[in-house]
């Protein structure tokens, strides 16, 4: 996070990726509309991939290589 608040403007003009910050603080009827607006299903995620808790250093690699086109998901196994 503390490298993105730095570095952020400056790779937003020397790479192909925009970054910024925001500063937000969510209230309860803020919250109380994203509910409602996923619950009707207007809000989708869109998965680009999903790894495996030791594949963590090939999902970074990926971001990093500006290749996902949306979220990458880490999946943690659980125990039964």
């Amino acid at each position: 996070m503390f490298e993105a608040m730095l570095l952020g403007a400056w790779r937003s003009k020397k790479g192909g990726q925009k970054l910024g910050n925001i500063l937000v603080k969510p209230s309860q009827t803020d919250l109380q509309v994203i509910k409602e607006l996923i619950e009707a299903g207007k809000v989708k995620p869109v998965i680009d991939r999903c790894y495996p808790l030791p594949g963590v250093p090939d999902a970074i690699r990926y971001v990093e290589a500006g290749h996902a086109k949306g979220k990458v998901v880490i999946t943690v196994a659980q125990k039964d």
